[in-house]
């Protein structure tokens, strides 16, 4: 059993994608990149409802996690829902090679997990045709300003260190700032052209 086997069997409880700014986001997608997006792969899809909230919306959905555990239960809600049009695959980020292609890609709280970042961000820029995008939620944390233990999300990444990175393997870098529980915490959604 691998470490996120351990904390799934925990149960952890993650929160569904903002409905309201996923909709202005999808709107936006289809009319600067693609019109009629149908599919989407979330890298690290975990137990989150992410896969479920996309299939709702008409999307074939592929979700890719490293946690048998994780893919076990959010089989069963699949399962449970009447959703069809949802596939997982069990498949650790840190080395796959990622050949689906999609309409959307996305990765939600998941990219500070990810070792090897550059090799990462390489695959999925492989896998981007000229009308998909990736889609890349995490929190961040600014050099400028001191966090205390209490206020420093744990999973953050550095902003300037990401956006330079993604700068550097991408041609179209949107960025958008969100605030939802503290005054220091910084939740960015990257948007991501080829």
């Amino acid at each position: 059993m691998n470490k996120w086997d351990q904390i799934f069997t925990t149960n952890p409880q993650y929160k569904p994608l903002n409905e309201i700014f996923l909709a202005e986001l999808l709107e936006k997608i289809k009319k600067e990149t693609n019109p009629n997006p149908k599919k989407m792969i979330d890298l690290g899809c975990g137990t989150a409802k992410t896969v479920l909230q996309f299939s709702k919306l008409g999307f074939e959905v592929t979700g890719l996690d490293n946690s048998i555990v994780a893919l076990k239960k959010l089989q069963e809600e699949i399962d449970n829902s009447k959703e069809q049009n949802i596939t997982l695959i069990n498949a650790d980020l840190n080395n796959y090679n990622l050949t689906l292609e999609a309409d959307i890609f996305l990765c939600n709280f998941v990219y500070a997990f990810i070792d090897n970042k550059e090799f990462f961000l390489k695959e999925v820029a492989e896998c981007l045709r000229d009308d998909s995008v990736f889609i890349l939620i995490t929190p961040v944390i600014h050099k400028e300003i001191i966090y205390t233990e209490e206020d420093k999300t744990k999973i953050a990444v550095d902003f300037e260190e990401t956006l330079k990175l993604l700068k550097n393997i991408f041609s179209s870098v949107d960025v958008y700032h969100h605030d939802y529980i503290g005054t220091r915490e910084d939740y960015v959604t990257f948007l991501i052209k080829k």
